[in-house]
């Protein structure tokens, strides 16, 4: 069994789930999983969670993104980068200091309409599956945070953009909304997540060498443990009894160490491992998900 974390640094041109498939295809027993998925014209950090790591990928959404991104400003695309056909264009071209006036007005929390052709649910359907049939729906704006936007630098009709944000927030719907500012167009013309979490380009591996050149038995050093991802939540490390409670399900109380306090997010540690994802209320601790 191979339990841990990857990071991975998906190529462009491939899609998240094909990345996945690869790795799956050389550890078929193995459960995999990833956290946030890359359009396959976008490149950058992908986090591949293997094993028991899969049960953690829902709290690394809870943690910020990083990206770098160029927009083309005068045309927009159906699918809002380079994938689609140009369906609106004029000749709005901002200037530097307009653009870096604008950006004030995107950081904290917006009301964002995410791109027709993305992953989002309509009724049971992808929405990008409905747009490619020519299907007419409507989208619900969203809530997504933005911490942090710079203007990095910029020429007559391109701009390259750095961006710290929370889950959701779709980079390609962001281009748009910056050009609507100006009553312009824009579609994004590079994407690259260069952080997730704890998850750093810097520190990540391409797919060639995860999978095309090494053995097994050398795969092994390149899978960082579960508790990598885990930075952002509370843990607590336990010798005692209460260790088979928690393998049985069972709630315990952490009143000594934590008081009668209620988090939304904390696991428990024996032996160096991660025990079991969970909740305190009231300074009882309920697991959530035990690892094996």
């Amino acid at each position: 069994m191979i339990d841990g974390w990857l990071n991975l640094n998906k190529p462009k041109g491939f899609s998240s789930a094909y990345c996945l498939n690869i790795i799956k295809s050389k550890f078929k027993k193995i459960k995999i999983g990833h956290a946030g998925t890359l359009d396959p014209l976008a490149e950058g950090v992908l986090p591949i969670a293997l094993g028991e790591a899969t049960k953690t990928i829902s709290l690394i959404h809870l943690q910020f993104k990083s990206y770098l991104f160029e927009i083309q400003w005068g045309s927009e695309t159906d699918t809002l980068d380079l994938e689609g056909k140009v369906i609106n264009q004029n000749e709005i071209y901002p200037t530097k200091k307009e653009v870096q006036s604008i950006l004030k007005k995107f950081i904290g929390w917006q009301m964002q309409m995410p791109p027709k052709f993305s992953a989002v649910k309509i009724n049971g359907k992808r929405s990008y599956e409905l747009a490619r049939n020519n299907l007419e729906f409507d989208m619900e704006k969203r809530k997504v945070f933005i911490k942090n936007i710079k203007l990095l630098k910029h020429s007559n009709n391109k701009s390259l953009f750095y961006i710290k944000c929370g889950t959701g927030t779709y980079i390609r719907s962001l281009a748009r909304d910056i050009a609507k500012s100006f009553d312009g167009f824009a579609h994004v013309t590079q994407l690259v997540r260069t952080r997730y979490g704890n998850f750093s380009i810097k520190n990540s591996n391409s797919l060639e060498k995860l999978i095309e050149k090494e053995s097994t038995d050398n795969f092994l050093k390149y899978v960082l443990d579960i508790q990598s991802a885990l930075i952002h939540i509370p843990s607590i490390k336990l010798k005692d009894e209460r260790i088979n409670l928690i393998k049985n399900g069972m709630k315990v109380s952490l009143v000594n160490e934590f008081g009668k306090v209620s988090l939304e997010n904390i696991y428990t540690e024996a032996l160096n491992k991660p025990l079991a994802l969970g909740y305190l209320k009231s300074g009882f601790f309920y697991p959530r998900r035990v690892f094996n």
